[in-house]
């Protein structure tokens, strides 16, 4: 990903999130880390509705044609979700079984 700012004039800044550290909090999941050569800290803050915003764009006929034009990126990102799906689905089924703090 890249960061850009109209601060930052002509700079563009590379943003490498599988570098970020993942919180999980209550309401929400945080990202942070750092971008180099600049060393600038950042915080990502993304919510439920952030997350399902997200799941929406990767399930458009538009993103679908980004992908396959872009040098066969399209049967490997679908392989890769086919294989964590399972995961995913197996998370999400024990989450919801876990009773909740406080309660």
């Amino acid at each position: 990903m890249i960061v850009w700012s109209r601060g930052l004039g002509k700079l563009r800044l590379p943003l490498v999130l599988p570098d970020a550290t993942l919180h999980v909090k209550q309401d929400l999941l945080t990202m942070e880390g750092e971008i180099e050569p600049v060393c600038w800290r950042y915080t990502i803050r993304l919510g439920p509705s952030d997350l399902a915003d997200f799941l929406n764009i990767l399930a458009r006929p538009a993103t679908a044609s980004f992908l396959a034009e872009r040098g066969g990126l399209l049967l490997p990102f679908v392989g890769r979700l086919l294989l964590r799906a399972p995961g995913i689905l197996i998370s999400l089924l024990f989450a919801r079984r876990r009773p909740q703090k406080g309660t």
